[in-house]
């Protein structure tokens, strides 16, 4: 399980992805997403992931998470977002930003929500299968909306 915490993420620049033919080994997808957007968004997101360096079950790990966090922004936050798949060091990170109405770490539950719960099931998988989940407010002048960040570590390569 990974850990999770508080506090404002760093930077967030807002460009359009490139095309995916060109990507550089250490390529940054930034887009912004609505629900008619997801999944084009989880096709490019894979996409990403893999030139990062992520494979088998570490990148199917940073997809299903990344696809929870963007639904959570469309159903939670207004209906879209902005998400940032970016590299640090041996951790592939993805970065969604809302103008929702914002939260924090603590309404994530410790402990897998009831059977019977429509909520909490989301941000609660996504804690266990990252390296890492940050929930901060989100930027400028009047932080409005959540920025939350998770984290997958690469595989070393041996041989």
């Amino acid at each position: 399980m990974g850990p999770t915490t508080q506090g404002p993420p760093a930077g967030d620049p807002q460009r359009p992805p490139g095309p995916i033919a060109e990507l550089p080994a250490d390529c940054c997808l930034e887009t912004g997403f609505t629900s008619a957007d997801l999944s084009r968004l989880r096709v490019v997101l894979g996409a990403y992931a893999a030139r990062l360096g992520l494979a088998g079950r570490r990148h199917d790990a940073l997809l299903l998470s990344a696809n929870e966090l963007a639904d959570n922004a469309i159903r939670h936050a207004g209906g879209g977002g902005f998400l940032k798949l970016y590299r640090r060091g041996a951790l592939v990170c993805c970065r969604v930003s809302d103008s929702g109405p914002g939260f924090d770490a603590s309404v994530i539950p410790e402990r897998p929500p009831g059977l019977g719960s429509s909520t909490g099931w989301g941000l609660w998988t996504v804690r266990q299968l990252t390296d890492g989940l940050e929930v901060g407010p989100g930027s400028g002048s009047r932080p409005r909306g959540a920025v939350v960040t998770c984290c997958v570590r690469l595989m070393p390569v041996y041989g």
